[in-house]
């Protein structure tokens, strides 16, 4: 490499720790910052996918009960019911270039997109606790290291590294280190589970009883992360590179490793996460617990990032615009909140179980609402908002109070379908489908009634706070397609 290639590699590293295009002074990735489908985002995504935490899934559907043709039932209808969330939440990121969190500047104005920002920086750190415990459980089986929960915590605070390197950071982790480990894995896995292992086996089940409906809410909860915009936001503005990413993640993610899971708890006959877990290494990897090692902790890491960049785009849309701020003093700061997450989710499985629904019903829901507002109102109300620049909350509306009334109606619909508000067991109502789907669909649709009903008194500028600018325009957004796919109407 000649001594400019360095200076241009530490000049894009150097930017990406100032930045990584996730406040108002840096808002828009522009065109010449995209990355490539299959180089970048195939990659990403399918470590967003992998290792033991997706396998677990199928442990647990093992252990409540669920038959192996029941168990690919609910993995496949919720994927089904992912993509069909992700596809118009990922085009929303790539044609408009912004997180989740600043769009939500323009399209709920402040009040709402604190209260967006406030669910993005909190509720997925539950799932880097859950994480972090669960690679701590796993060095613990391999070696003995221990306590746990002290190396749940440790690991949740240093996890937070790559995302000091912003996009750049976790999309090197998963090209060179994460995908290609995964890849292997799974494939060898997954062809000798089904291979040798015998028919009786597979048509087994463990002795819980839990609804098909709760075990396809559980599944959603894993697939989801609700900031498929943060990560598109570097993708080309088209379509078709949105959705390879998606599918090809899911696939292995949320069909090929849970189905693993099961069969591997089917062996044991238990859905135990220390027992299966020692049967996996023992089976798919020779019982080489260095094997196991370095695999477990790749995949828990590239995970983890995940959830950390969610979160901390969240955090960077409250703080990043204050000119002393850096990047790296919000990663400190949501370090010790995952910290604090690792101390606290294993407390109670419950605990687990509320975090990942809530998550799945309240951060998509705010996504929901904002690619409904940019894709359907242009075309129902013939309302259009444009995003082509970050506004400052100087200039940002108040409220946008009919975005802001519909998420707060489909999050309080979508937590009791659910059963997770207080009081409840955890348990989704009988009789309600699958809540967290509906929950979706009630954002958008009730947003719709209330936008249709505020503009007929007042102009759509102030009925649906369009923000109010006057300072001089930022770097404009990627030019759009110039005709938008009919699916996302």
């Amino acid at each position: 490499m000649e001594p400019t290639d360095h200076h241009h590699a530490g000049a894009e590293i150097a930017a990406q720790v100032g930045h990584d295009y996730s406040s108002s002074n840096h808002g828009i990735v522009p065109l010449s910052e995209r990355r490539g489908t299959w180089t970048h985002h195939v990659p990403l995504w399918l470590t967003f996918y992998p290792g033991f935490a997706y396998m677990a899934l199928g442990f647990e559907l093992y252990g409540e009960g669920f038959t192996l043709r029941r168990m690919l039932f609910c993995v496949v209808i919720s994927s089904c019911c992912y993509l069909a969330y992700a596809i118009p939440a990922a085009y929303l990121g790539a044609t408009r270039g912004q997180t989740t969190t600043l769009m939500s500047r323009s399209i709920f104005g402040v009040a709402g997109s604190g209260l967006v920002s406030v669910l993005v920086m909190i509720v997925p750190l539950g799932w880097v606790g859950y994480q972090a415990n669960l690679l701590g459980s796993i060095w613990n089986g391999l070696y003995g290291w221990g306590p746990v929960l002290t190396l749940g915590i440790v690991i949740a605070v240093l996890g937070v590294v790559n995302n000091i390197l912003g996009f750049t950071g976790i999309t090197l982790f998963a090209r060179f280190v994460a995908a290609p480990l995964t890849l292997v894995w799974v494939v060898y896995a997954l062809i000798k589970a089904l291979t040798v292992t015998p028919g009786h086996v597979l048509s087994s089940h463990g002795p819980g009883a839990t609804t098909t409906v709760a075990g396809i809410v559980l599944a959603i909860s894993f697939a989801t992360y609700g900031n498929e915009p943060d990560l598109f936001r570097y993708a080309k503005p088209r379509l078709r590179d949105c959705v390879p990413p998606l599918a090809i993640g899911l696939f292995v993610g949320q069909i090929v490793l849970p189905t693993a899971g099961w069969i591997m708890a089917a062996r044991v006959g238990s859905g135990d996460f220390g027992k299966v877990f020692d049967a996996t290494v023992t089976f798919s990897l020779f019982g080489a617990s260095a094997l196991a090692f370095i695999l477990a902790t790749a995949t828990q890491i590239a995970v983890n990032d995940a959830n950390y960049y969610e979160s901390l785009n969240g955090g960077q849309n409250v703080l990043g615009g204050w000119r002393p701020w850096r990047r790296l003093y919000t990663c400190l700061i949501l370090a010790a909140v995952g910290g604090f997450m690792a101390w606290w989710v294993p407390q109670s499985l419950d605990n687990f179980f509320r975090i990942t629904t809530l998550l799945a019903v309240t951060v998509p829901t705010a996504t929901v609402i904002m690619y409904t507002d940019q894709l359907l109102l242009p075309r129902v109300l013939g309302v259009r908002r444009k995003l082509d620049r970050v506004p400052a909350w100087r200039e940002t509306a108040p409220a946008n109070w009919p975005a802001i009334g519909a998420l707060v109606v489909a999050i309080l619909f979508g937590s009791f379908g659910n059963g997770i508000l207080p009081g409840q067991d955890g348990v989704p109502l009988s009789g309600w489908g699958i809540p967290t789907l509906e929950a979706w669909a009630v954002g958008a649709v009730v947003y719709v009634a209330l936008a249709a009903l505020a503009i007929r008194g007042r102009t759509p500028e102030h009925a649906l706070g369009f923000p109010r600018f006057s300072a001089p325009a930022a770097p404009a957004a990627p030019k759009e397609p110039a005709v938008e796919p009919t699916v996302l109407g």
